[in-house]
């Protein structure tokens, strides 16, 4: 019976050390397919490391497009303030020629009423000296 269990421990013992070098088999496999799924990651890192630095490159230039924006709008608000300016002027003007008008309009009128008085006094001494 010793001898069973002699030979049952060395057919165990020879069991362990296969499963033992399929363990070892197969962290060997595990590492490498690590390994491999690691290099893999690090690759698509650096992929989207690159499109990263792609998008700051037009980041950039949107923003300097942006600041040309900028400038255009604010020579174009100078421009506007120009022609406010301009309009202003220009309304000013047009007032004093209204103001200029009314005031002949007002010395026309002065005018006609003194002449209008003054023939119906010369009518009025007209007929007083005929009578």
């Amino acid at each position: 019976m010793e001898k069973q269990i002699l030979e049952l421990l060395i057919g165990l013992d020879s069991e362990v050390k296969g499963m033992k070098s399929e363990m070892k088999d197969l962290k060997s496999e595990m590492h490498a397919r690590f390994n491999t799924v690691d290099e893999r990651f690090n690759a698509v890192d650096e992929q989207f490391n690159a499109v990263d630095e792609r998008f700051n490159t037009v980041d950039e230039r949107f923003n300097a497009v942006d600041e040309r924006f900028n400038i255009v709008d604010e020579r174009f608000n100078s421009v506007d303030a120009r022609f406010d300016t301009m309009e202003a002027k220009l309304d000013g003007i047009g007032n004093q020629f209204e103001l200029t008008n009314e005031s002949r309009i007002n010395e026309v009128d002065f005018l006609d009423n003194k002449v209008n008085r003054l023939e119906k006094e010369i009518f009025i001494m007209k007929s007083k000296s005929k009578s």
